[in-house]
């Protein structure tokens, strides 16, 4: 019997958690990887961090990390008339040899217990849809799904797609079809409609940063539950005081009349197949919306969204990104059927769950998508 202990982070465990994170997300087949400097900004450098938010399953005989799980940002959202304090729950992994040993479901207790010593009101997670922990940890735990998301994938650049994966040249006119055919006839579209005559757009790549905050924390509240916002000090460890050039921010700026109207922002992230040896370049959306008061119908509005797409597209293309990835919730229906028109390929992958964490309170019913930031949904901020 391996003799394991429990414990909080300690400084210098970086490199057994980093690796810990990518044997474990590996069994998969594929997944992003980090490393130890990638981790210690991920968790360590983020705002409000203390050690007693990893929690960490330890083997004495063998002197190695085999569990965690991390309570990342504490934070307060809105959630209809009221504001809520909610903590962040990621990475929670085992390696392969120490699984089914109710190592992952201690260290879940031990972040809930923390959560509470914190006063959260909810804590927030996302999983799997078919996935063994949702049903065999999370859901025993107390966490109920909340909104349910869908996968959009689109490959912005063909030929970076080929240069990463060989073998898919053959399939060089099915993602032709797929990707540039759609963008050219909504391009068309869009030219000859007038609602749009008045639009402009703006690439910015690791520039505007400011711009972009303000214009978010003015209009995501408006049609998001649970959007936390950003001050400055959490937008400069998540856009601006990065540790790798992959993560530099590009933003899109949609604007009518001179004015900002929507925006949306990616980062670059790669996605490894050791099994298989792949490295894919793909571009992660973070966040992507529009000031809706804007369109009289939801047809301009779906068309909205698909001339910011078209944009993302183009500034995906430019940096060289061979797939774009976005997790919507199914709630936010206008933006989904904007996917669609643009060709995305859809795949219900994840499912948003809470736990309430006080008596007598209750989570409150949704009137409008629930907020599920990329640092929750795939740990990525």
């Amino acid at each position: 019997m391996n003799n394991i202990i429990f414990r909080h982070y300690r400084k210098g465990d970086e490199k057994q958690l980093a690796n810990l994170f990518n044997l474990a997300f590996q069994q998969n087949g594929s997944g992003f990887v980090r490393t130890p400097n990638n981790w210690y900004w991920r968790y360590v450098k983020s705002p409000g961090f203390e050690p007693e938010m990893c929690q960490i399953a330890e083997d004495l005989d063998k002197e190695k990390i085999v569990g965690v799980v991390i309570v990342n940002l504490i934070e307060t959202v809105p959630i209809g008339k009221n504001m809520y304090l909610m903590g962040d729950i990621n990475d929670v992994s085992t390696l392969p040899d120490y699984t089914n040993r109710g190592i992952a479901t201690k260290l879940m207790e031990m972040s809930i217990e923390y959560m509470k010593q914190k006063k959260c009101d909810f804590s927030i997670l996302s999983a799997g849809l078919r996935g063994f922990a949702r049903k065999k940890i999370y859901q025993k735990l107390g966490y109920f799904d909340v909104d349910l998301g869908a996968l959009f994938i689109q490959f912005p650049n063909i030929i970076q797609l080929i240069k990463n994966v060989y073998a898919l040249a053959l399939f060089f006119p099915v993602f032709f079809a797929l990707s540039y055919i759609p963008r050219l006839l909504n391009r068309i579209k869009l030219k000859f409609y007038p609602f749009f005559k008045d639009f402009s757009y703006e690439i910015n790549h690791n520039k505007k940063h400011l711009e972009y905050m303000k214009a978010i924390n003015k209009i995501n509240p408006k049609y998001y539950e649970g959007y936390p916002g950003y001050n400055k000090r959490k937008f400069l460890w998540a856009r601006i005081k990065i540790p790798a050039a992959q993560q530099k921010p590009t933003y899109i700026f949609i604007r009518k009349n001179g004015k900002i109207i929507g925006e949306s922002i990616f980062t670059q992230q790669n996605i490894y197949s050791f099994k298989f040896g792949i490295k894919i370049r793909i571009g992660l959306f973070h966040e992507i919306f529009l000031k809706k008061s804007m369109y009289d119908n939801s047809k301009n509005l779906i068309l909205g969204y698909i001339y910011l797409l078209d944009k993302i597209m183009k500034a995906a293309t430019r940096r060289s990104l061979a797939v774009l990835m976005y997790l919507s919730p199914l709630k936010d229906k206008d933006l989904n059927r904007a996917f669609k028109g643009m060709n995305f390929l859809k795949i219900k992958a994840n499912v948003t769950m809470i736990k309430e964490l006080k008596l007598n309170l209750k989570f409150p019913n949704l009137k409008k998508p629930l907020f599920c930031p990329t640092y929750v949904s795939f740990g990525v901020p």
